[in-house]
């Protein structure tokens, strides 16, 4: 051994390798502050969320579809009454969306609506009306005009709450 290594002295190459494994600890926990970062931020409505909100609502939508009750209520309700339930729709989903704490959601709004109110209820809508109208259920149940409004309205109900529970809940 050497003189300055039996003084409690660390010798240059000792002493680089201690600097490189504190170099390397020192990365790790950046990167691993990094990633707490941005795990930890509030979950801005993207091209996922959107997509997630499309999967639930069709998934949520498709079984009310195929429902003679569904026809028939789309078939007698007046469209005052569809109308109705539409605003309690969008009042429940607005307050899901915008005064429950679940889930990390960043709150962004357009003209003090929030933004994922506005996808979720343009998908839901447009996804029962697309759904009525691909199957058919339009022509089988014979609707008219206003009853195709009635049907899309009530099966958009399950769909706005697929849409928000897909897109809230990871």
């Amino acid at each position: 051994m050497s003189e300055s290594n039996t003084d409690g002295m660390m010798s240059a190459e000792a002493e680089r390798e201690i600097r490189e494994k504190l170099d390397e600890i020192n990365e790790e926990l950046q990167w691993i502050r990094e990633r707490e970062e941005r795990e930890s931020a509030p979950d801005r409505l993207g091209w996922d969320d959107i997509a997630q909100e499309i999967v639930g609502a069709v998934a949520f939508a498709l079984p009310f579809l195929f429902t003679d009750e569904v026809w028939n209520v789309a078939k007698t309700i007046s469209i005052g009454r569809s109308f109705i339930v539409f605003l309690m729709t969008v009042v429940l989903a607005y307050i899901f969306i915008a005064k429950s704490r679940i889930g990390n959601l960043k709150p962004e709004e357009v003209f003090h609506i929030p933004k994922r109110l506005i996808t979720v209820a343009l998908i839901s809508y447009a996804a029962s009306a697309a759904l009525i109208y691909v199957y058919g259920i339009n022509l089988i149940a014979h609707f008219s005009p206003e009853q195709f409004a009635n049907a899309t309205v009530i099966v958009s109900t399950f769909a706005v709450i697929g849409a928000i529970t897909v897109d809230m809940v990871r």
